[in-house]
């Protein structure tokens, strides 16, 4: 059962547990910057462990349309990759916060959660118009299995989509007036299983 299942077996209207902010857990998120890098998004625990989600070999020319297998925390890929460990562990995102728990869990349930979504997961590499898996849904479906969310006044830090169709963006955002929310994410509050699942 996963953190968020037994938060939610557990509690009822009248006695709902308020949400915490989950201090020893930092989310890091580098967007992606056209000629620069796809971005990537990790979470930390504490001072040794962390997990993202990578491709399982060097992108070649196609590849992060088409897809490549991925894998956790660069196993194969990169020299400095372990199982409990990102190879960006300790280096700075262009955005850092604590995550929110929405639940009553432990702080070691929360972990064995975290560790056995991560280290279960299998999937796809893929960067897209449309939701896929990659590092960012690897970690916004983290999310959601362990009932984290991403707290009040940090869904900036998702951004704002591709960053080669930003001037496009920006266009129709000034003709239309409203923002859009990227394609290749699910809106806010919306899980992930649904975008890549088809679930209700």
């Amino acid at each position: 059962m996963t953190a968020l299942a037994s938060a939610e077996a557990s509690s009822t209207p009248e006695t709902r547990v308020p949400a915490r902010v989950v201090e020893f857990i930092t989310v890091k998120r580098n967007v992606a910057l056209a000629g620069r890098s796809y971005g990537h998004w990790w979470i930390e625990i504490g001072e040794d462990e962390s997990y993202g989600w990578w491709p399982a070999r060097s992108i070649r020319v196609g590849d992060w349309l088409r897809g490549v297998p991925g894998v956790l925390n660069g196993l194969g890929v990169d020299p400095d990759a372990i199982l409990t460990r990102d190879p960006n562990h300790g280096l700075p995102g262009d955005y850092e916060f604590h995550p929110v728990l929405l639940g009553s869990c432990s702080d070691e349930d929360l972990l064995a959660s975290i560790r056995y979504f991560a280290q279960t997961f299998a999937g796809e590499w893929r960067w897209s118009t449309r939701p896929t898996m990659n590092c960012r849904l690897f970690q916004l479906a983290l999310f959601d299995a362990v009932g984290l969310v991403d707290g009040t006044g940090n869904y900036h830090t998702r951004g704002s989509g591709c960053p080669a169709l930003a001037a496009i963006r920006r266009i129709t955002g000034r003709a239309s007036g409203r923002r859009r929310w990227p394609r290749n994410l699910p809106p806010p509050g919306q899980p992930v299983a649904r975008d890549l699942l088809g679930t209700p």
